[in-house]
């Protein structure tokens, strides 16, 4: 997802936090209303309440009928199924076939998708673990979860008291950065064996490796430039997902969520999509998925009239075009032949 005309905030370190900038170490970061005001003049006020899921999804449709289409054929992937599932709520019998993969319950706020995926990255982390200890290079000597999780916390201790080592450049690894190494590690089980890695080396003070992992996650760019990711979602989000900032008496409390400055309020409101005259929409839930847990995938799939689940009892962040043959074959007929899996189909791991 990308704005090319949203370009506001130079890194992702300037959202809205009491740790460090990413390029200038002794720099505290920008409150969030300092951080947003920048992004208020990013774009013309013309643009501000058209760049959420609603509008994208007509403009699809229009690209649909720019090219002679009689009917969409989608594959969406994690936000991609919001935006798909609104579509086809919108458009129901525009749609041919439809894949959401890694599906956004739209029936959750903003703070139950919060919520539920720090629950769905417990649960995948706990998977790491569990593999981790089968493993000769595991750096969790116990092999329980329960004394592997308190290591990890000590570390994330330690590492808010003082930065971990960095020889490579003067940025600061700290809470936030192995923190986020670690969140981003869990998208994909073939980053396992690196945060493995990485766990070894920080728990002897080294964090390079944790710093390479954040930088994976946060877009960052060899000269320490970013993509324009962060500010696109950021746009998208407070669109989509309203926040209901809290008050005391005649003021407002003071906010971290960036939502709360947005120069647009959006009167979008979390409901069901049923996508009602579409025909089968096949949607994609992985078991242990950590960014949209498993229970959003079986709630969107009995919210759609003709949805229907494919299960993946596996890792990572969605699951078609991964090692799976099953789940592949599956879709890849459906695509094809518009009929879907049997309902209550599961795809093994291996």
């Amino acid at each position: 997802m990308s704005y090319r005309g949203l370009r506001c905030l130079r890194a992702p370190t300037h959202y809205p936090s009491p740790n460090r900038d990413d390029r200038h170490p002794g720099q505290p970061r920008s409150t969030p209303a300092k951080a947003l005001a920048t992004c208020r003049n990013a774009l013309t006020h013309r643009h501000w309440p058209h760049v959420g899921t609603p509008d994208a999804a007509r403009d699809m449709d229009v690209l649909r009928a720019a090219l002679g289409e009689s009917r969409l054929t989608y594959l969406g992937y994690s936000y991609g199924t919001y935006l798909g599932a609104t579509y086809a709520d919108m458009f129901p019998t525009k749609v041919r076939a439809m894949v959401l993969d890694g599906a956004i319950d739209p029936t959750k706020s903003s703070a139950e998708m919060v919520a539920g995926q720090g629950a769905g990255f417990g649960v995948a982390f706990t998977s790491f673990l569990k593999d981790c200890f089968k493993v000769k290079d595991c750096p969790f000597r116990t092999h329980r979860i329960g004394p592997s999780v308190k290591k990890v916390d000590a570390l994330l201790r330690r590492a808010d008291r003082a930065p971990l080592r960095n020889s490579t450049d003067g940025r600061q690894v700290n809470e936030a950065i192995v923190t986020n190494g670690i969140l981003t590690s869990l998208y994909t089980e073939e980053a396992w064996p690196i945060l493995r890695k990485a766990f070894a080396r920080a728990f002897k003070g080294d964090g390079e490796i944790f710093l390479w992992l954040s930088d994976q996650g946060n877009n960052r760019r060899p000269d320490a430039t970013y993509t324009n990711d962060f500010e696109a979602r950021l746009a998208v989000n407070c669109l989509d997902h309203p926040s209901k900032r809290a008050k005391a008496g005649k003021k407002a409390l003071p906010s971290t969520n960036p939502c709360d400055y947005w120069p647009v309020r959006s009167r979008t409101v979390p409901r069901a999509l049923h996508a009602k005259g579409s025909g089968p929409i096949l949607v994609v839930g992985t078991v242990r998925d950590p960014a949209t847990p498993y229970a959003w995938a079986r709630s969107l799939a009995s919210q759609l009239s003709k949805g229907v689940l494919l299960t993946f009892d596996g890792d990572g962040h969605t699951a078609y075009g991964g090692p799976s043959r099953c789940v592949n074959t599956a879709v890849d007929r459906y695509l094809i032949t518009r009929v879907p899996p049997k309902k209550g189909t599961v795809c093994p791991k291996a």
